[in-house]
């Protein structure tokens, strides 16, 4: 089973004043060339589908434009998650809908952990993957907030929020596989603390509120 993992498409954000969606179109020709080329059964996007919550007519005709160019490739399943650029209502308006074509839209989190769980299967309907799909985990889910908090408490609880429920999902996941050799992929959204970056690469540190 081929895989191919792909996020932050960013589609609808500009450069210097300067509109994008040509470069976006040619990027999601690529990317649909290259499904049929290496023969990719299962599609995985991480977030950040769109630059805003609200995004232009022209960026939301590219992209269900892609996602109906799809079936033209041999790729069966399309998973993708929320980012903290996106709207959850906005990616979840049409879930329904995509699920019949079996493009699994996971916004915001799940009132359950099957809600986040993708099982993958064959044209003969046997378990051959299974796919924890994580979205942005925003505050407000997994951290309950308590007066005369300090900053450090805060940072603390959303820390271990993203942890608990990352090691719940993980956890559920082994339970549906019970002992079976199936693989598990796990994707997400979030920022990673305790990372580092090659200093000989030309990246630069980039601090994002508090949350160096």
């Amino acid at each position: 089973m081929n895989i191919l993992h792909t996020s932050d498409w960013h589609i609808g954000c500009s450069l210097y004043g300067r509109k994008r969606y040509e470069e976006h179109e040619a990027f999601l020709n690529w990317l649909l060339a290259t499904l049929s080329k290496e023969d990719v059964d299962v599609l995985l996007v991480s977030g950040d589908i769109f630059d805003s919550a609200l995004p232009s007519n022209r960026a939301l005709t590219l992209y269900y434009q892609f996602l109906h160019r799809i079936s033209e490739t041999r790729c069966k399943y399309v998973i993708i998650i929320g980012g903290n650029h996106d709207s959850p209502s906005l990616l979840s308006a049409p879930r329904d809908l995509l699920k019949h074509l079996n493009i699994h839209v996971i916004a915001n989190v799940g009132e359950s952990p099957d809600d986040e769980i993708i099982p993958i299967t064959d044209e003969s309907g046997i378990l051959r993957l299974l796919v924890c799909a994580v979205p942005y985990l925003r505050d407000r889910e997994i951290r309950f907030s308590q007066a005369a908090e300090s900053i450090e408490e805060k940072g603390k609880k959303l820390i271990d929020g993203i942890s608990n429920h990352y090691q719940e999902l993980y956890q559920h996941a082994e339970g549906l596989r019970a002992g079976a050799e199936i693989p598990l992929v796990v994707m997400g959204h979030l920022f990673v603390a305790g990372a580092s970056s090659d200093d000989s690469s030309g990246e630069r540190e980039l601090y994002v509120g508090s949350l160096a």
